[in-house]
């Protein structure tokens, strides 16, 4: 049974680090008409999620869809600019602090400071101890 965190609340939903899930949010994005919309109210936008999420009453937005064509055809879906911030604001308040700790050392992919080059790095580090073998 897993163990209780405590209460989800406490310290992790403030102002300040929804404003850098923001930050996170909008990295390549920031000329996107719906990023450039949300940062006109930028502070009443981020004090009204933080109010629906104490509240528990946020809803996830509706999906938008559309083609692209490049290198093939695939159908995309986005959540509204705003479910994207509060979906970084919970990866780094929740998933991050108590998920990768646990994950076994050979996890590369997306973990701050890892990545493809260490990973290539690793597994050339394993084949020489194997070939020693």
């Amino acid at each position: 049974m897993p163990k209780r965190v405590g209460s989800m609340f406490d310290d992790k939903l403030t102002f300040t680090k929804l404003l850098q899930a923001h930050k996170r949010a909008r990295k390549g994005k920031r000329f996107k008409r719906e990023v450039i919309k949300f940062e006109i109210d930028l502070e009443n936008n981020i004090l009204n999620i933080g109010r629906e999420l104490k509240k528990g009453i946020y809803k996830i937005g509706e999906y938008k869809q559309f083609k692209v064509f490049e290198p093939k055809e695939r159908l995309i879906k986005t959540l509204p600019y705003k479910d994207r911030v509060v979906h970084q604001w919970y990866i780094e308040e929740f998933i991050k602090p108590y998920l990768v700790p646990v994950l076994i050392k050979d996890t590369y992919a997306c973990i701050e400071g890892k990545g493809t080059y260490k990973a290539v790095k690793q597994v050339g580090q394993y084949m020489r101890e194997a070939g020693k073998n």
